[in-house]
């Protein structure tokens, strides 16, 4: 079916594009136009999110292409309210710049010559991405700029009215900077435009891009083509977003709806990686059913699964969004704290799990025959990261200890 699609496709735009070619001899829109097939046929081709972002990076600092220094993708792919950097492309230094302009020169590497390189090229280090892992943008937060005429900008600024204003924008001569204040440096971006991308009428993403290395002046008619490039980003993304929601349902717990241990061992360690990147703690809390087996005995199995799903999605429903529960095993769940949340905020987010559930009639039980009891763990950026479960963990042994239906915090 996909393969189908993407031959109707080809067929249609290569009519497109031999009309257009028999009415102008404009080289600038032919070369636009076979840009445009290209990073289209490129994009049919596959599903698979990494590899579209790959395409859209390569099409948007390529010569063939927009011809970027450096170019940046945010989206709002796991957590719908805030736009984070998920990839980029671009050299770290001025030599370094040179160095790949050369060889691309060199090896005569056409655009599509560089899309069917992804297999070779999906692993290079990602120097922006790295620099830029703690830049975000709540879409719920956004708002335009009084006035686009200053010295310099905040970068977050300028992607706050982008999105804001729905509409792409470039400006020359300035930097937009963004500051890391837990690593104490700064990202600067110059001669720079950024375009928003669009699913279902919804902001879902934006493209920034620069030419800060070799300091190339950005005109009004290329805003036209970034918005292309959106265009296109947009369908194909979709469509990845399709996929993926098949492939997630292999990641969550079939009874109760929530991830399953496999998914949260694997968000876990990108985690572990970000929070030790950005030099902040780490906090889980772990939960159990208080005497579920003799929920189970008496009641039933059919009783304890009912048990099970509501209580899952009291968990999610009373959790924020950028949070992630899972069950880890039988009427064991755990709720993972991001965004360097303290000691204190995660007992109090325990605490009011545990209230909550008190209070909640589960399965036709009433308030208060079905409780859990709960552990909180924090990791901080000098400690074992992989500690984080086992002090969660342990903590949960002492609330059983100590007569269940309470929270207690890991202590050394």
């Amino acid at each position: 079916m996909l393969n189908d699609s993407a031959e109707i496709q080809d067929r249609n735009e290569n009519q497109l594009f031999e009309g257009h070619a028999q009415s102008t001899q404009t080289p600038a829109l032919l070369k636009e136009l076979t840009f445009q097939l290209t990073i289209t046929r490129a994009m049919l081709k596959t599903v698979e999110l990494d590899q579209i972002l790959y395409i859209i990076l390569s099409g948007l600092t390529h010569g063939d292409g927009l011809n970027f220094n450096r170019a940046v993708l945010m989206l709002a792919w796991d957590r719908r309210n805030e736009l984070r950097v998920t990839r980029s492309a671009g050299p770290a230094n001025g030599e370094e710049a040179h160095r790949i302009w050369e060889g691309i020169k060199a090896e005569r590497l056409n655009l599509e010559t560089l899309f069917d390189r992804y297999s070779m090229n999906a692993g290079d280090p990602q120097y922006l991405t790295t620099k830029l892992v703690g830049l975000s943008v709540k879409l719920n937060e956004t708002k335009p700029l009084d006035s686009l005429q200053a010295m310099q900008f905040e970068l977050t600024d300028i992607l706050s009215h982008c999105v804001a204003t729905r509409q792409p924008l470039f400006i020359n001569g300035v930097e937009a900077v963004y500051h890391d204040w837990a690593s104490g440096e700064s990202v600067a971006f110059k001669n720079f435009a950024c375009a928003p991308i669009f699913l279902n009428g919804e902001v879902f993403g934006i493209i920034l891009t620069d030419n800060y290395f070799n300091s190339r002046i950005i005109h009004a008619d290329e805003l036209r083509g970034l918005s292309g490039v959106a265009n296109l980003a947009s369908i194909a993304l979709e469509r990845a977003l399709l996929y993926r929601r098949l492939k997630e349902m292999a990641q969550v717990d079939g009874l109760t709806g929530v991830f399953n241990r496999r998914y949260y061992e694997k968000y876990l360690r990108e985690e572990f990686i970000r929070s030790k990147r950005l030099e902040r703690p780490l906090a889980m809390i772990v939960l159990d059913i208080d005497l579920f087996k003799h929920c189970n005995d008496t009641y039933g199995h059919e009783c304890g699964d009912r048990v099970l799903r509501q209580f899952a999605q009291l968990l999610k429903s009373n959790t924020r969004e950028e949070d992630l529960v899972a069950r880890y095993g039988g009427e064991e769940f755990v709720v993972l704290l991001v965004g360097g949340i303290s000691e204190n905020d995660a007992f109090c987010a325990a605490e009011k799990l545990r209230a909550i559930v008190e209070k909640t009639s589960l399965a036709d039980f009433k308030p208060g025959q079905i409780t859990v009891s709960a552990g909180v763990g924090i990791v901080h950026p000098h400690d074992d990261f992989e500690q984080l479960f086992k002090r969660a963990d342990d903590a949960l042994y002492e609330a059983k200890r100590a007569g269940r239906n309470c929270v207690r915090v890991y202590a050394k």
